[in-house]
């Protein structure tokens, strides 16, 4: 018989790494690998998790390090184990089969049999506890009837292979789905599906586990800047910002936001940070600030940009991908203290502050110690000890350093070192908004940086490329990877044009048209045209932890369309919303990015391009950005640019020109008259939007 051993040593995956000293004989996914589960006709136990997955660490300790349940997994299975950060493909896959064999979504660590012969899922969970109990099965005697179930059942096996089979093959009948673009925009609908779930006591959606729903808040803040919502949803917004910004899924301390929350009231997080949940937060933060100039929502954004910097940045100028939840299998180990600890650390005034904001009168909320969760606002508890604001800000300040100077004492949570393109560019959208509001250049020239090391490192030989890991490009990219980078570029235009992203843009353009577009169907795959072939090739549309792919795919090929003058961007666009459409109308509270757009193509933002003279149309780009946030998409170019837009090749310097979906109007030369305009524009749009409803 042929033995099988841990193969994970060699691997450059911190997460794969962890399981390298396993007893399990864990597999990498590849050809090798499947053929020998066909040679040996073993059910293939499929793990899949990413390194800063407190589950996954759980899940590993229980089960995976233990010797009698990794002798079990030897003898029956042949043992897979992928990091979700470096195989997106294959979570995306799988994590839809985890849907239709269990009717409910899944996560992670995602656990999965799979027939040997067609790597088709025959059953599916996420994390399983070692040893059963009254209520659910234990992994142990899971692995034990699942084994026997392969051996003996296989009729049974067989009759349910084909029906996991009959599932996919359907998804892919619906990938051919496609109707006429509808011109009845889906918005109304989609807040009202979201009004329908919204915590009025709390803020956010639904209860607990609770998530920040990045998604949702987004589509929020821009219904709001164009007076959609009703007074009680501008309400709940408004506390949502607020409560996620001062409780404990944001840390007060070192900055930036983790996962989501273990209670209804966003006080008691699960201790992990990604960077794609604080890429997306910061830009709903920083937009939030633009829009109503709250000092909480700059706190909130620039906490973010700190972790950014302490923690997540790289030498090169891009991002780290993930911090994990524990500290030597303690979760929440390096945030959370004992009273005495913080007591110790701060002079009376400082804590007395400390002790109203975060009520540390009250029982300790993480066992015996503290993690600090906001419970009343700075000039509440200032007012109560008789403190002006500015003096209370600077306890404050002075406080949360000293707290963070006694955490540095602590070893820091597992730092995965990978740099995960679609990631960086969620991040660097981020920071790019940020630094619209007052010019903040500082970072406007981080952003910038990971861009050029993007741009430099990761798009090779007109391809871009998942990471960088280990001082190389690592796999080639995905469907979101390019989207979302050139969401960013569009978003980095509009802060400083600079013509080498411009190119770039367009490469990444040409490129995800190539590689991802279906051009029989519509909408874009998320693996390319030559990449490995899986059990299914999926076209995602929802809205999950991340903007929907296609989603953004139809938003930026929409806009570039529009910038670039090219008609098959446009089309591009509108056949993934006529593709997507079904989908949209039958649930549209789970399609939010894909809905924006159309709505946008139905009342297109108006597009303002400005030809530079030494920097003296600055002032008009600031003046138009404070008036129309949200409303209006504003390039302002040099005039010894050498990449224009074609719109603007007559454009002479110190001249302006708006235009509006496939209409242009006057050029202009003075900012008054181009504020008339837009007026004019943005008004217009407004009636159609209270005519619609």
């Amino acid at each position: 018989m042929t033995e099988v051993r841990n193969q994970l040593s060699s691997e450059s995956s911190p997460y794969l790494q962890l399981h390298a000293n396993q007893p399990v004989a864990w597999q990498v996914w590849s050809e090798q690998t499947l053929t020998l589960a066909r040679l040996l006709d073993k059910p293939i136990l499929l793990s899949i998790g990413y390194s800063a997955c407190h589950w996954c660490h759980v899940m590993a300790r229980e089960s995976f390090q233990d010797g009698a349940i990794a002798t079990i997994i030897n003898d029956n299975f042949l043992s897979i184990k992928v990091d979700r950060e470096e195989r997106p493909d294959l979570d995306e896959v799988y994590q839809t089969a985890h849907q239709m064999l269990t009717g409910k979504p899944g996560g992670w660590p995602l656990t999965l049999f799979l027939c040997p012969q067609t790597q088709l899922p025959f059953l599916a969970g996420t994390y399983f506890s070692k040893q059963s109990d009254g209520q659910s099965l234990g992994f142990e005697d899971l692995l034990q009837r699942v084994a026997t179930y392969y051996r003996n059942q296989q009729q049974d096996f067989s009759r349910l292979r084909s029906q996991v089979k009959d599932g996919y093959e359907q998804l892919m009948v619906f990938n051919q789905t496609a109707s006429k673009f509808h011109i009845e925009s889906l918005l109304p609908r989609a807040l009202e599906r979201l009004r329908e779930s919204q915590d009025n006591q709390d803020g956010g959606f639904g209860a607990a586990p609770k998530f920040p729903l990045a998604m949702n808040v987004s589509l929020l803040l821009r219904a709001e800047a164009s007076n959609q919502l009703s007074v009680p949803q501008a309400e709940h917004l408004h506390l949502t910002l607020v409560t996620m910004a001062e409780r404990g899924i944001n840390d007060r301390i070192g900055g930036g936001f983790f996962r989501y929350s273990t209670d209804n009231q966003w006080q008691i997080p699960h201790f992990e940070k990604m960077l794609y949940d604080n890429g997306l937060l910061l830009d709903i933060y920083a937009r939030a600030w633009i829009l109503s100039d709250d000092p909480l929502h700059k706190s909130a954004a620039l906490g973010v940009v700190r972790w950014l910097r302490q923690h997540m940045l790289s030498p090169e100028g891009a991002f780290f991908s993930s911090m994990s939840a524990e500290t030597d299998g303690r979760e929440g180990d390096y945030y959370c203290l004992t009273a005495a600890e913080i007591s110790a650390s701060l002079n009376d005034d400082e804590y007395a502050l400390f002790e109203g904001m975060f009520g540390l009168n009250r029982d300790e909320n993480f066992g015996e110690r503290w993690h600090l969760s906001q419970q009343l606002d700075l000039a509440t508890a200032a007012r109560r000890l008789m403190l002006t604001r500015d003096t209370a800000l600077k306890l404050y300040r002075n406080g949360r350093e000293k707290i963070e100077a006694l955490r540095a004492q602590k070893p820091l949570p597992l730092i995965d070192h990978k740099i995960l393109t679609g990631w960086n560019a969620l991040v660097i959208k981020g920071l790019f908004c940020l630094s619209r509001k007052g010019d903040e250049s500082r970072e406007l020239t981080l952003a910038q940086n990971a861009i050029d090391f993007i741009r430099s490192k990761l798009f090779i030989g007109q391809r871009l490329f998942v990471a960088w890991q280990n001082g190389e490009p690592c796999r080639h990219a995905y469907l979101d990877d390019y989207v979302y980078l050139m969401d960013t570029l569009l978003e980095g235009l509009q802060s400083q044009w600079r013509d080498v992203d411009y190119e770039f843009l367009i490469s990444l353009a040409e490129t995800a048209l190539r590689l991802h577009q279906d051009t029989e169907h519509g909408g874009f795959f998320y693996t390319a045209n030559d990449a490995e072939t899986l059990i299914y090739r999926s076209k995602p549309l929802m809205d999950t932890a991340l903007p929907s792919v296609n989603g953004i795919a139809a938003k930026v090929f929409w806009r570039l369309g529009n910038l670039a003058a090219e008609p098959r961007y446009i089309q591009a666009a509108r056949r993934v919303i006529e593709y997507a459409q079904p989908f949209m109308d039958q649930s549209p509270e789970t399609h939010l990015t894909l809905i924006q757009t159309h709505h946008e193509m139905l009342s297109p933002l108006p597009q303002v391009l400005l030809m530079d003279k030494a920097d003296s149309l600055q002032a008009w780009q600031r003046d138009i950005r404070q008036t129309f946030p949200e409303s209006v998409t504003c390039y302002r170019l040099p005039a010894t640019s050498a990449s224009l837009p074609p719109e603007m090749l007559a454009l002479e310097p110190g001249e302006a020109l708006v235009c509006t979906g496939d209409r242009c109007l006057a050029v202009q030369e003075s900012r008054i008259a181009v504020i008339d305009q837009l007026t004019e524009l943005v008004a217009a749009m407004a009636f159609e939007l209270v005519d619609d409803k």
